[in-house]
């Protein structure tokens, strides 16, 4: 069957002709091909699995405080990477996903009028659509919000600083430099007029927070921490909102978010799903071939 849907193919897309041709696909090659695919798949998948247990790795909740303490069982190597994970959250919205202006996050300025006209940012198109106090702002309502969009305003919840802090009060420093794609820190550009936006278009946790994951929980590179922590370590990790946090929508939510600290090797961070994937894949192709196996010898037997 495979090698006549081949051939089908061939003729389609090469112009060749197949009518006195036929393929020939015998049980040796078939079950071989299922061991090979299998043994490789389980050759890859082990690996994968081993260097995985080596990664160490903490995730640190706040909901119940802003501070927490974490201590350290296992030594964790530089470099460190830091996420923040979020739970619950659909970025992969379809409308949200295209609530942004590419043309203004790259530096443009727009008229409401021009914006409007576009429809790229509804339906957060001016400052009052933010819904922030304008009490606690320096522009107007009625202005273009720089950067405007949906995926633009969600940023307000998730726009935190995260510190980290032996307990004798030494700073663990996180790097967030280089963190966003350099396709985005090359674009992104703040309008000729700063003190007419909300938020800094060229801080890199906004552009990494701006390239939307396709699930409802995902994690986004916060920084790195470029030096070890030893095993035995008590640490301090605290959380500060942005300042245009609105705690009341996040609580009213189903949302959750948790930060990461993990250490990684040369296949990156923990990944056991890739692992167990692929010795699955193997696992299955494996049977598969000792069921053609058995197949084809009762077919010879049935054939005499």
């Amino acid at each position: 069957f495979l090698g006549n849907a081949y051939l089908l193919m061939y003729a389609f897309f090469i112009g060749g002709s197949f009518s006195n041709s036929s393929a020939i696909l015998s049980g040796l090659n078939l079950y071989k091909g299922f061991f090979s695919i299998g043994i490789l798949s389980i050759g890859v998948g082990i690996p994968l699995f081993i260097f995985s247990g080596e990664i160490v790795r903490y995730e640190i909740d706040f909901s119940n405080s802003n501070c927490t303490n974490l201590n350290i069982t296992k030594k964790m190597k530089s470099d460190i990477m830091v996420y923040y994970k979020v739970y619950n959250f659909y970025q992969n919205n379809r409308r949200y996903m295209y609530s942004k202006s590419l043309d203004q996050l790259y530096g443009k300025n727009f008229s409401e009028k021009e914006m409007r006209a576009r429809h790229e940012c509804d339906p957060i198109v001016t400052n009052k659509d933010l819904g922030i106090d304008d009490k606690t702002t320096k522009f107007n309502n009625t202005d273009i919000a720089i950067p405007c969009g949906l995926i633009a305003k969600s940023f307000k919840l998730f726009n935190d600083t995260y510190t980290l802090n032996y307990t004798n009060g030494t700073n663990i420093e996180i790097n967030s430099t280089n963190i966003a794609r350099k396709y985005d820190r090359d674009h992104y550009k703040n309008p000729i007029n700063p003190a007419e936006q909300w938020l800094d278009i060229e801080d890199e946790h906004f552009m990494v927070w701006m390239r939307t994951a396709p699930f409802s929980n995902f994690t986004k590179f916060y920084g790195r921490i470029e030096e070890d922590i030893n095993e035995g370590s008590s640490i301090i990790v605290c959380i500060k909102h942005g300042q245009y946090y609105d705690e009341k929508e996040f609580n009213q939510s189903e949302m959750n978010k948790t930060l990461i600290l993990t250490t990684v090797n040369s296949f990156g961070v923990s990944n056991n799903e890739l692992a167990y994937t692929f010795g699955g894949v193997g696992a299955l192709c494996i049977i598969l071939g000792i069921i053609f196996i058995f197949a084809f010898k009762f077919q010879d037997k049935k054939d005499r």
